[in-house]
């Protein structure tokens, strides 16, 4: 089949091709505009998570020698109840002979 083209038709079809191509030329920067919101919002979050990896990170170590101070402190409270049982036992058994 053999098909005319009239200068009409073909320049429907160039006003056509112009049309597509401008469309094409904007989705394709509202892609691009879109894409790098991603990259941002990405980047962002990355660096929340980091920081939120650094912060944990501390707290560990405070809690770390919290944990140790409360043991030091937990031990010095027994040594004390020691020393106050060994003298309560000594004093309900009164004064020995010979001491003052």
């Amino acid at each position: 089949m053999i098909r005319v083209v009239t200068r009409a038709r073909l320049a429907r079809l160039a006003d056509a091709a112009r049309t597509a191509s401008e469309q094409a030329r904007q989705t394709s920067g509202a892609a691009n505009e879109e894409f790098g919101r991603h990259v941002r919002e990405l980047w962002n979050v990355t660096d929340r998570a980091e920081q939120a990896e650094a912060t944990t990170n501390e707290v560990g170590v405070l809690l770390s020698g919290a944990l140790a101070e409360l043991s030091d402190a937990q031990q010095e409270l027994l040594r004390k109840d020691i020393v106050i049982r060994r003298l309560r036992e000594e004093l309900s058994r009164g004064p020995r002979e010979g001491e003052t």
